[in-house]
């Protein structure tokens, strides 16, 4: 009997070529897939990104509630002399984040605060009593898609503080720099705060708004934006926090000066950040109080229009979040018209916006 060879014979295996093939088609699959993804995942972080905004929206909503206003922008100085020295001497510079922390779920961290006290501590923020306070981490205070920062250095900047991902809308009118004191040293405006005051924003320094002040309308004012970190900033740099609002110099760049706790509506959405300070001082050289560099913003391609560091921004594709005065939330777009978002960034100036213009 003839045994069947072709019973035993050993399976055929791949050639390389057909190998080849096949892991060509899985490489092509994977990037078919790995935009949508992305894609998906971007979209749960702005998903995610939206929720924290209602948060903070609603618990600015409850402080009205049971104050009557929306919480202070933030406290400047010192106004009268007190245990610390004399009278505008002394930053304190807490912002709306910290006040609405109770509304917030985070009434043991606002309980270890002390307000009255300086935020700015000699000789650096481990003396000061708020400590535990400033540097806890606020999970809906940080946008998912934001860039992590490292935990600031209290002995480096003097005070202490928390990264955050969001800021206050300030308006058109600048509030952080500039005072309304003249070149002799006398406030020509807000003499009982230390010359700081005034804004078209929702947030203002020494001073609070009440829903009967938005005249503009709930639905067509900004209340709180997205204030990312640029993407070549240093993991080593904390910026931007929340829990303090003001003017910080930035040693990783020259002289590019910036500010934290809130933006202004001069410069569109995603400004690019002023890596050389020229910009800065090209907005600023012939400004002497608040209002002023509205002059230099209004010139077609004005300086003031390009200043990144004292814009909102994110990370999101295409635009940024922003948390409306009546709480709702819109994405508007980097295309925005400039003429339609500054009219958005103010509560009371009378501008008539419809939907379909953002």
């Amino acid at each position: 009997m003839r045994a069947n060879r072709g019973a035993h014979r050993p399976p055929r295996g791949f050639t390389l070529i057909e190998l080849l093939v096949v892991i060509a088609i899985i490489a092509v699959l994977i990037a078919l897939l790995l935009p949508a993804v992305q894609s998906a995942r971007e979209a749960a972080r702005r998903v995610q990104c939206t929720n924290n905004l209602k948060q903070i929206a609603l618990a600015c909503h409850n402080y009205e509630s049971a104050t009557g206003s929306f919480p202070m922008g933030n406290v400047v100085l010192n106004a009268t002399a007190d245990g610390f020295g004399k009278a505008c001497r002394y930053w304190k510079l807490y912002s709306a984040f910290a006040y609405i922390l109770p509304y917030m779920e985070q009434g043991a961290g606002y309980n270890a605060y002390n307000f009255q006290w300086p935020a700015l501590i000699y000789p650096n923020a481990t003396a000061g009593p708020n400590v535990t306070a400033g540097t806890q981490l606020v999970s809906s205070y940080l946008c998912p898609s934001d860039q992590p920062a490292a935990a600031a250095d209290p002995t480096r900047y003097e005070y202490a503080v928390s990264q955050a991902s969001y800021g206050m809308n300030r308006g058109r009118i600048e509030n952080f720099n500039l005072n309304w004191i003249n070149a002799s040293g006398v406030a020509v405006q807000y003499g009982n705060t230390c010359g700081y005051g005034g804004g078209d924003g929702m947030f203002m320094p020494e001073s609070v708004v009440k829903i009967s002040g938005v005249t503009d309308g709930m639905s067509n004012t900004f209340l709180i934006g997205e204030m990312s970190r640029f993407p070549n900033e240093q993991g080593s740099i904390p910026w931007m926090w929340a829990n303090l609002a003001g003017l910080w110099g930035d040693g990783t760049w020259w002289s590019g000066y910036r500010i934290t706790g809130g933006a202004f509506v001069l410069a569109p959405p995603n400004t690019p950040a002023d890596t050389t300070g020229n910009i800065l001082y090209a907005c600023f050289n012939n400004c002497n109080y608040p209002p002023d560099w509205l002059n230099n913003a209004a010139i077609p391609g004005g300086p003031c229009n390009s200043l990144g560091q004292w814009a909102f921004r994110s990370f999101h594709p295409g635009g940024v979040n922003f948390a409306m005065a009546d709480g709702s939330v819109r994405f508007i777009k980097n295309s925005v018209n400039l003429n339609t978002y500054r009219a958005l960034g103010t509560r009371n100036l009378g501008e008539v916006i419809s939907s379909d213009q953002y």
